[in-house]
């Protein structure tokens, strides 16, 4: 005869199942502070992109898709590139935008050499990842980090 469930039971375990499912591997979008130093080096995505940043605020990246990174009238370097990179900060006087001075922040500013800034503008947040590891996601909207979903890890 086979066994039965109670109905309690049942319903507990379809409300529980998710919650379990999501606390398990989901990335936080939660931005975190992180200083120059740990934004100097090597970070890659999943689609084989890498942004490689210098203590010097220069930056080269290779393999970036503009169709993942932004509206469909911008066009990003796809093969290797250079530009420079800052946190953006509040100036003080209001604004906000990239600061050579600002140490630490939650968002960084790429410029590229070679690409008018309306061509190719896009910012990297810094964003709570897998085991406590940080993600620079790619945001075009301050108040919606990863909006694109492209997130760049650091190499070990």
């Amino acid at each position: 005869m086979p066994q039965t469930v109670p109905c309690r039971a049942r319903w507990g375990a379809v409300l529980l199942a998710p919650l379990l499912m999501a606390t398990g591997c989901v990335l936080s979008d939660d931005t975190v502070k992180v200083s120059a130093n740990q934004v100097v080096g090597t970070w890659s995505a999943a689609d084989g992109a890498t942004l490689s940043f210098a203590a010097d605020r220069t930056f080269t990246s290779d393999g970036l898709d503009s169709k993942k990174l932004l509206d469909a009238d911008q066009r990003c370097p796809g093969a290797a590139a250079t530009g420079t990179w800052a946190f953006l900060a509040d100036e003080g006087d209001g604004s906000y935008g990239t600061s050579d001075k600002a140490r630490s922040g939650t968002e960084v500013g790429l410029s590229f050499d070679k690409e008018p800034q309306e061509d190719c503008s896009f910012d990297l947040m810094a964003v709570g990842g897998e085991d406590g590891a940080t993600n620079l996601c790619v945001t075009v909207d301050p108040d919606e980090p990863c909006g694109p979903d492209v997130r760049f890890t650091r190499r070990k």
